[in-house]
């Protein structure tokens, strides 16, 4: 409860009831009437606005890259300690000069590895380089799922015009992993490249993602910026399932570091059937003021915000965003017996004790860990 001692004090149990109370009073009046339900069972459901109805899903940049050096086995198996076991393992796919697909986050060896010890090293001078002592070695997409056997793989190929220059195919390449059913996912920025394998994936379950670049940048397949692209995603569904799309154009932010109102991306590219995902997630880099430097904050906007929600976020801490989704699938009330009316300017809610009930209500509170029962509690809100 909350007592006077100098300041105000407030219980593990209270502050918990405070917050689930909180959220049904917004939430309750939509789902039930403000009537009495009793001797009736009442489940209260949260459906994802995904294009599938599916939770969103999280996809790990390089593993945990946001304390590992990205695309290491530590990160990659990090990410699935610190997040949830269904979080998807991403690779940048770079070829070697034999045709060997290895994981890199940049085409640049100066910038991700040590070159003279063939290792990988912290890509972002932000970060804490103090991993980068223990000489991960540069893994091939086959020891990725070998060593860590991930949950689902996302290979991301870039550059694809670049690698033909030199007489190198990632085409025949991603094709010989096809037949291991290794890629869950294949993303490109290249619309060519795409179009030249939809016919050979329009079967299988991997998915092709389109991804943008910058709105002004050219794509250099259709010599249109993706700007121009983003508007016509009629011809973006003919060689792709999904887009992937960097967080501001969704939300949009002022140079002053404000949102801006949302975009209708989201709703479009659902229209026409095409999943959207989310990109340039990271706890440790500027963002919006909106979200009072909170990134678990920033994630909750992007899937939980009433209106849209993305498919899935790239993100470089997928415990963020792990720990995100479960909050809203965390706030699921199970009611029996339920009766809730206004007292004043506050919301009763009763489960009576003259009714015979087995469970008058578990209050799950994933996030704080606690789990109450109730049996009547008045909040008094401004509602």
């Amino acid at each position: 409860m909350l007592t006077r001692r100098g300041g105000w004090e407030l219980s593990s149990a209270s502050f918990c009831t405070a917050l689930l109370l909180l959220h049904v009073a917004v939430v309750l009046p939509g789902v039930v009437s403000s009537q009495s339900l009793k001797n009736s069972n009442v489940t209260a459901t949260f459906p994802w606005l995904t294009l599938s109805g599916d939770t969103p899903l999280v996809i790990a940049k390089g593993g945990f890259s946001g304390l590992f050096p990205d695309s290491s086995s530590f990160s990659y198996k990090f990410s699935y300690v610190a997040g949830s076991p269904d979080t998807i393992s991403w690779c940048d796919v770079r070829l070697t000069k034999d045709g060997n697909g290895i994981c890199l986050p940049d085409i640049v060896l100066d910038n991700c590895t040590n070159i003279k010890l063939v290792s990988l090293a912290q890509a972002i001078l932000s970060r804490s380089n103090k991993f980068d002592a223990s000489l991960f070695p540069i893994l091939t997409v086959e020891d990725l799922v070998a060593q860590i056997k991930p949950a689902k793989l996302w290979l991301n190929i870039q550059h694809d015009i670049f690698y033909r220059q030199l007489n190198l195919d990632m085409r025949r390449y991603l094709l010989y992993l096809s037949k291991h059913n290794i890629p869950s996912y294949v993303s490109s920025p290249e619309v060519g490249f795409l179009s030249s394998i939809v016919g050979r994936f329009r079967k299988s379950k991997t998915k092709l993602i389109f991804c943008f670049l910058g709105e002004d940048t050219i794509e250099p397949s259709t010599n249109v910026t993706y700007g121009s692209l983003l508007k016509n995603l009629t011809f973006v569904k003919t060689f792709a399932s999904g887009i992937l799309i960097p967080k501001y154009y969704i939300w949009p932010v002022t140079s002053s570091g404000y949102l801006e109102s949302y975009t209708s991306v989201v709703m479009d590219a659902h229209r026409e059937g095409l999943e959207v995902f989310a990109s340039e997630f990271a706890n440790d880099v500027l963002f919006s003021y909106n979200y009072s430097y909170d990134p678990l904050a920033e994630v909750l906007s992007f899937i939980d915000n009433g209106i849209f929600s993305v498919d899935g976020v790239v993100t470089d801490f997928p415990i963020t965003a792990s720990e995100a989704i479960g909050d809203v699938q965390k706030w699921t009330i199970d009611m029996h017996n339920l009766v809730y009316k206004r007292v004043g300017a506050g919301l009763e809610v009763t489960w009576h004790s003259d009714v015979n009930v087995s469970n008058p209500v578990e209050l799950e509170v994933g996030k704080l860990g606690y789990s109450l029962n109730c049996s009547r509690i008045i909040l008094f809100l401004a509602i």
